[in-house]
């Protein structure tokens, strides 16, 4: 139920670029791994999607992680590219740019579907983009906000929900990817459905992005100051 987005451009591409360039910061990772259920595992894409509980939350979070033959640059060019998004992300039907505070920060809307008789849900979120120094590694983090557009009749807002992208890169031209988030749907959920969205999601949503990251127009993208690294 996630949908991630980032304006690209010329301008913002090259504002971004600049902003990367003077930006160091202390990197944070998601290094706890307690309490997390395998859920499904396709050995083919070498992905594996799990799961784990969330006091007080009926819907669990979810963590898919994936190697895939790529690059940091082609990766950020699929984020970077807002018009691709319904096209990989998992159920995503509608987004929306509502405000590009910088090259690297976002605030967005967009709708997500469910089967019917379910409402499809609606956020606004806001995205950040940075790249460790050091490690190399690229995060996309996002965070629902609130009371920054009038709720929707047509839709059910998502009141909170938190996620990420991780970009790690390895040797051999591989990279790590790690698409996690917890969301608090808002109104009422099957329990079928509560349960096939954590695993569904992560899983559809990164099988997805390895068909679109081989197609020639992120892969031969060149965003500046975008570090692959010797390996990658």
């Amino acid at each position: 139920m996630l949908c991630i987005t980032i304006k690209t451009g010329p301008e913002s591409m090259r504002l971004f670029a600049a902003t990367l360039l003077i930006f160091s910061f202390n990197f944070m990772t998601h290094a706890d791994n307690s309490d997390w259920v395998l859920e499904k595992e396709e050995q083919d894409i070498q992905l594996k999607i799990y799961t784990r509980e969330v006091s007080g939350s009926s819907l669990r979070e979810f963590k898919g992680v994936m190697i895939a033959e790529t690059n940091l640059t082609t990766l950020a060019a699929l984020l970077l590219d807002s018009n691709a998004a319904p096209q990989w992300m998992h159920q995503c039907e509608k987004f929306e740019i509502i405000e590009q505070i910088d090259p690297l920060n976002a605030v967005i809307y967009f709708v997500n579907g469910a089967p019917w008789p379910v409402s499809d849900r609606d956020a606004v979120i806001s995205s950040s983009m940075l790249q460790d120094p050091e490690t190399l590694t690229l995060q996309v983090s996002v965070d629902a906000i609130t009371g920054r557009l009038p709720k929707d009749d047509d839709y059910v807002r998502i009141p909170r929900m938190t996620g990420s992208w991780t970009f790690n890169p390895l040797a051999g031209g591989k990279v790590e990817i790690i698409y996690q988030a917890h969301v608090e749907p808002g109104g009422s959920l099957p329990a079928w459905l509560a349960n096939s969205v954590v695993v569904e999601t992560p899983y559809h949503t990164m099988s997805n992005m390895l068909d679109m990251i081989k197609l020639t127009k992120y892969q031969q993208t060149d965003i500046p100051l975008i570090k692959n690294g010797p390996n990658n």
